[in-house]
């Protein structure tokens, strides 16, 4: 078995023919993934908290080798049974090469140690995927969440609508673990501009740091090395595989 000194992630996302609710329906994980995430999209009520409940599910692996990814990316109805209902579904691969901040993906706060990113940065097009979390819900914290489920909200669609961003989406933990958000982008550069210099994010990032609008969050970044499927078409359209930069480590 080819272990490796870095994860590999598979990411997915299903859109079916009707919404699924969380409350009627549960995925079992995915056999082999040290992580397994499967959640539905980012959907706030009319009371400001997250319905749990989307025609659209968002999947996130982390795997210990390229083998078991590749594995499972080759036949992702095999690991997925469920994806013979989905009328609509994308798949990748990709190879974390930063991440830093806490999550709980794993039934537990980890610190930095949720992903073993690459030593190197191999290039390529760039995924980020984030999470936050929060110690407690109860009742005197559901202000805190209902100010960041709008958050999210309001920066995804700003995200939407530059033309650096290929794609973006937010899926939301049913189980008491974070989900995670998935964006893709043109460049580095675009990125950094969108999420660090005047904008959507960087004023809700202000407002984070001076109302903790939530506990603890993390900041994996990632490297896409193919893909297949339809998110709203091709994600990666533009892009030409054949000259990324490839590591086989």
């Amino acid at each position: 078995m080819d272990k490796q000194d870095h994860d590999w992630l598979t990411l997915h996302r299903l859109r079916f023919a009707a919404p699924v609710a969380a409350r009627n329906r549960s995925f079992p994980p995915v056999a082999g993934a040290l992580v397994w995430r499967f959640c539905p999209q980012h959907m706030p009520g009319d009371d400001g908290l997250v319905t749990l409940t989307s025609d659209i599910w968002g999947g996130m692996g982390i795997w210990d080798s390229r083998t078991k990814a590749e594995a499972m990316l080759a036949d992702p109805g095999a690991a997925m049974p469920w994806l013979s209902e989905a009328v609509a579904a994308w798949h990748c691969l990709a190879i974390p090469y930063a991440h830093r901040g806490q999550v709980n993906w794993r039934g537990h706060v980890e610190e930095g140690t949720a992903i073993r990113p690459t030593p190197t940065d191999p290039g390529g097009p760039l995924v980020v995927v984030t999470s936050a979390g929060f110690l407690s819900r109860d009742a005197d914290m559901l202000p805190r969440i209902r100010q960041f489920i709008e958050g999210v909200s309001d920066v995804m669609a700003w995200y939407g609508a530059l033309p650096s961003n290929l794609r973006n989406d937010v899926f939301n933990g049913p189980d008491g673990r974070e989900g995670f958000t998935c964006s893709l982008w043109r460049s580095d550069e675009a990125m950094r501009e969108a999420a660090y210099h005047d904008g959507r994010h960087r004023t809700r990032m202000e407002e984070s740091r001076a109302k903790l609008m939530f506990d603890y969050s993390s900041f994996p970044r990632l490297r896409a090395v193919h893909s297949h499927g339809d998110w709203d078409g091709d994600p990666f359209a533009s892009t030409t595989w054949e000259t990324r930069k490839e590591t086989t480590q």
